[in-house]
């Protein structure tokens, strides 16, 4: 996610959704050039929102979660701690078989 909140129109996205002062934290700290300011600055809560991670049940429930609160379009990027992106992707098609 550290790439994405260097962008200023996905800050200001998540401003818009309510994480105001995690996101001027990474502002702040982005305009020092201090990465361990910006890492500190993502909250558990907003990550938890903003992402999905944990066992497939985990991440299906998720993606229901976003249905129901009106999500149509989610973006998934998968990513894998024991493999590379070839091993995301086929880990997150095995997901939604």
């Amino acid at each position: 996610m550290q790439g994405y909140v260097a962008l200023p129109n996905y800050r200001n996205y998540w401003i818009d959704a309510g994480y105001e002062a995690e996101l001027e934290a990474v502002a702040t700290a982005l305009a020092t050039r201090d990465k361990d300011a910006v890492f500190a600055a993502m909250s558990d809560s907003w990550l938890e929102d903003c992402t999905l991670s944990g066992s497939a049940n985990r991440v299906r429930e998720g993606i229901e979660a976003w249905f129901d609160a009106g999500v149509s379009a989610p973006i998934l990027v998968p990513s894998s701690t024991s493999g590379g992106q070839i091993k995301a992707f086929a880990e997150l098609f095995n997901t939604f078989r």
